[in-house]
């Protein structure tokens, strides 16, 4: 769901507890205003168990650069919280009389440059159809893609959306203001997608979720040449159970390297580090881990720098690994 001062004074134990995973908060609009409800709901938000994030309603009148440091200072950043969102849609007169696009887009580049810098992931871009088509369709693709429909299921052609706004007539408990209604909002995948997704930004990883089931799932490399496979094993003799990260040449399926995590305890997947063949994972026993393949050779790289952001694209296999 997302909220503002709309909902007036909120409940937030009462609302957090009617099947929700995560909220988003208007914090601020334009170079000057900041949504009179933020700082308590902020505050109260991160009490409740969900998952939260701020949005900025973008002014098509306003530089990007007072835009970016209005919001940054608005909202300080801690580590569970959500990417940032700016919320890009028309208001007023603008569909009628839509500004320039080159010019919008300077402004739209300076602001979400400067919000991947300060808080250290990619925003998020909250958008219409219409402002979707006409300004950020072929500039954008990059960016985690939140789309509002409330009529249909949204279209959105190569640009996979992570959020869809599916309505803005809910009813629920826990908030008393001019707005009877509420916001609701899904994430495009099952429930362990959406604990990946959110896990690697809580890292400072800008993950972008790919497809289809989530056990077992092969995930490429940027270029396509290697399959990483995770699978679950058991050692017979102790009943403990570890994760096999296998790597498979990608079109003929021949197994090149093999390792093995310690456990499979919050074992976070493996991921690709975009324009590379190095992979990362993550998990309570073994930690942060690099492996690569350097001279054709596939090996663990402990003297790897982190990346600012790690891609993996799923769906069903039925090899063994």
């Amino acid at each position: 769901m997302d909220v503002s001062h709309y909902q007036g004074t909120i409940d937030w134990p009462v609302l957090a507890a009617q099947d929700l995973d995560f909220a988003y908060i208007k914090a601020t609009e334009g170079s000057s205003h900041t949504d009179e409800k933020f700082a308590e709901n902020w505050e109260a938000a991160k009490d409740t168990g969900l998952r939260i994030g701020a949005y900025h309603f973008f002014s098509f009148d306003s530089p990007g650069e007072s835009q970016l440091k209005h919001f940054t200072e608005a909202v300080p950043a801690f580590r569970q919280m959500l990417p940032p969102v700016v919320d890009f849609e028309f208001y007023g007169d603008k569909k009628v009389n839509p500004p320039d696009r080159e010019t919008v887009c300077a402004q739209l580049d300076m602001m979400l440059q400067g919000l991947e810098a300060h808080y250290g992931v990619k925003p998020v871009i909250y958008a219409t159809e219409d402002t979707m088509h006409l300004y950020l369709e072929g500039r954008y693709e990059e960016y985690p893609l939140w789309i509002r429909n409330v009529m249909k299921k949204p279209d959105t052609g190569n640009w996979n959306w992570v959020f869809w706004q599916y309505t803005n007539r809910k009813k629920l408990n826990g908030y008393e203001g001019d707005e009877t209604y509420i916001d609701m909002n899904v994430f495009e995948g099952d429930r362990d997608a959406w604990e990946f997704w959110s896990r690697n930004y809580e890292m400072g990883w800008n993950y972008r979720p790919g497809w289809g089931s989530f056990r077992p799932d092969p995930q490429y490399s940027g270029d396509g040449r290697y399959l990483a496979v995770q699978d679950v094993v058991t050692d017979e003799s102790t009943g403990l159970q570890s994760v096999r990260v296998t790597i498979q040449d990608g079109e003929s399926g021949e197994r090149i390297f093999a390792f093995i995590t310690d456990r499979a305890r919050d074992f976070w997947g493996i991921c690709w580090e975009p324009g590379t063949d190095r992979i990362w994972t993550q998990s309570a026993d073994t930690g942060l881990r690099c492996y690569e393949c350097t001279e054709q050779e596939w090996k663990y790289n402990p003297e790897a720098e982190r990346p600012a952001a790690v891609i993996s694209k799923y769906d069903s296999y039925d090899g063994n690994g």
